[in-house]
C-alpha cells in the first residue's frame, strides 16, 4: 500500500475510535498525568492538538523530549498504546528516523493491547480496529523487508 494511503487508513481508523468510543476515565488520567509530571513528562490536551492528532491519524504521541500529546477524548486504547511508546522511548529502544523500528514499534504495542485487553479494559469494536491496524502494519513491514531483500540480491 502506498504510504499516503496507509496514513489516511489509519488518521480514518483513530477517528473512528474516537467518535465511536467512550474516553478512558477521568480519574485514571488525572492520576497518569501526575504520575507522569512526577518523571518530569508533560501531557498536554486541546482541541487544537486533537485536530493535528486526527490528521497525523493518532489519538495520542509521545516525543523524545518529554512530551506526550493526547486527544481530550483519548480512548482506552489509545490511552494504554501511549503508555507502552513512553516505556519504549524511556528505554531507548526507539530510532529516530528508522520506519522498520517504528513499524516494529507500533505492532509490539498493537499486540500487547490485544493480549492484555481485559486489563485495560478496551472494548470488542477498539480491537477490531486494532487488529485491522495492525494486520496494516504487518503488510507493510513485511513489504519493507522484501524490497529490502531484494536490494540485497539484486546488489549481491
Amino acid at each position: 500500500m502506498e504510504n499516503r494511503g496507509f496514513i489516511a487508513l489509519i488518521s480514518e481508523k483513530a477517528a473512528e475510535i474516537i467518535e465511536n468510543q467512550k474516553p478512558v476515565g477521568k480519574e485514571v488520567l488525572a492520576r497518569v498525568k501526575s504520575s507522569l509530571a512526577a518523571k518530569g513528562v508533560t501531557v498536554e490536551q486541546s482541541p487544537d492538538i486533537d485536530k493535528w492528532l486526527i490528521s497525523k491519524g493518532a489519538e495520542a504521541v509521545t516525543f523524545s523530549d518529554g512530551m506526550i500529546l493526547m486527544h481530550t477524548k483519548v480512548s482506552a486504547s489509545g490511552f494504554f498504546e501511549e503508555l507502552i511508546h513512553y516505556g519504549q522511548i524511556r528505554n531507548g529502544r526507539v530510532i529516530e528516523g528508522d520506519i522498520e523500528n517504528n513499524l516494529a514499534l507500533e505492532i509490539e504495542a498493537k499486540e500487547r493491547l490485544i493480549k492484555n485487553r481485559k486489563a485495560y479494559r478496551i472494548t470488542d469494536y477498539e480491537i477490531g480496529i486494532l487488529t485491522d491496524i495492525l494486520n496494516e502494519y504487518k503488510m507493510q513491514s513485511s513489504a519493507m523487508r522484501e524490497e529490502a531483500q531484494s536490494h540485497v540480491s539484486n546488489d549481491g
